[in-house]
């Protein structure tokens, strides 16, 4: 579910929103929203198996995924098509590999029946031609900081999109990163009880490390002079971690969504940007499309999508200079130069030890993550996708 980091961004900051319309702060109950249906799933033209998570809503000082179980949980068309998904996981509901498949121009909604007997369900939404994405590129720009005697540099990304057939779109962006970084030596010798040579010495120097993009990128076309978007800015990525250190992909996959989803998570856009107190006459509840058939006016949480999807992938290499690094490097020192002459001596549960040597040819016991790239997250399997 592509669309999972970036609505788990919305329910694990708060389980509903309040906009700002005056500097009165407003403290509202929160309790009658705790423990309600959640709902994030989608279909899309792609093909599946889909899947949708059904939870109940935590309190909003202890966020969590609390999965909603043994439920029915049904995906239509409007041509009398339908499957009922299987629960995989606790309150992760899934297609089957040939089962029902998203098609451009037919509309789709999803249909819970609980263990209490209740139902929900959302409205017929069409699953859009999707937009296509021309291009994504980077530029280096920097940023003040406060507190910082130096500006921020790093890598902006921007996207434009193809001219569309129809005048009014609405786009929503889910962004997926992965990079390819270093350790800070490169592993000679290891000692396993004996020294031996490290045939492959590059085996923990070179690591991966991915991860979702939880701001939301939204907009919409309506008012544009023609229904293509040049330049839309998307995250920006800085020189104070190992990130840009090697080589950065991005995959942007581009949703058309309805109008009804683009009001949605504009909602949910506005309320991240709030500061941390609440200023507001009333609550405000972010509604997706999900309803109790029974009890409209029950709050239900989340939002099922029917979308169309494009996607494009970058890869961008370490930027130039004169930008600049921060982030921290292993130096050695004495304690590491020791630790390689007392290795004998070294608890046997702490094999291997990785020893690298020095631009002038001792030989030293760094801390291991300065060896071995994987304790800073990532793995030393390179993903399918990667191009060097």
């Amino acid at each position: 579910m592509k669309v999972k980091s970036r609505f788990l961004l919305f329910i694990g900051v708060i389980q509903f929103v309040w906009l700002s319309s005056c500097v009165e702060a407003y403290w509202p109950e929160i309790d009658k929203y705790e423990n309600k249906l959640v709902v994030d799933g989608e279909i899309t033209n792609e093909p599946g198996p889909y899947i949708i998570r059904l939870s109940r809503s935590s309190p909003v000082t202890e966020p969590e995924f609390i999965p909603f179980t043994s439920c029915e949980v049904i995906i239509s068309d409007n041509l009398g098509n339908s499957e009922i998904l299987s629960e995989e996981e606790p309150g992760i509901y899934i297609t089957s590999e040939n089962g029902i498949q998203g098609e451009i121009g037919r509309s789709y909604k999803v249909t819970i029946h609980t263990p209490a007997d209740i139902t929900y369900e959302s409205s017929f939404e069409e699953l859009k031609k999707p937009g296509l994405i021309d291009s994504v590129y980077a530029k280096v720009e920097s940023k003040q900081q406060q507190d910082s005697h130096y500006d921020m540099e790093g890598y902006q990304f921007y996207l434009d999109t193809k001219l569309a057939e129809q005048d009014t779109n609405y786009y929503l962006w889910n962004l997926d990163a992965t990079y390819h970084y270093n350790a800070d030596f490169l592993i000679r010798w290891y000692f396993d009880g004996k020294l031996n040579w490290m045939v492959n010495t590059d085996t923990l120097y070179n690591c991966w490390s991915s991860y979702a993009v939880d701001d939301i990128f939204l907009y919409g076309t309506a008012g544009l002079s023609e229904p293509a978007i040049k330049g839309y800015p998307l995250h920006y990525v800085n020189t104070e971690t190992r990130q840009l250190s090697v080589r950065y992909s991005l995959l942007v996959k581009q949703f058309t969504i309805s109008k009804e989803a683009y009001a949605f998570w504009t909602g949910v856009k506005e309320h991240n940007s709030d500061e941390e107190s609440l200023y507001s006459k009333q609550p405000y509840q972010i509604r997706g499309n999900v309803v109790n058939t029974m009890d409209p006016t029950e709050p239900v949480l989340g939002y099922f999508h029917v979308a169309g999807i494009s996607e494009k992938r970058i890869f961008v290499d370490r930027p130039l200079a004169p930008v600049k690094f921060h982030y921290s490097i292993c130096d050695l020192d004495d304690a590491d130069f020791e630790a390689y002459s007392q290795m004998g001596m070294a608890d046997p549960v702490s094999y291997p030890l990785f020893a690298v040597e020095s631009p002038g040819g001792r030989r030293a016991t760094p801390p291991r993550g300065c060896t071995d790239c994987t304790q800073k997250g990532g793995t030393a399997t390179k993903p399918d996708f990667w191009v060097d």
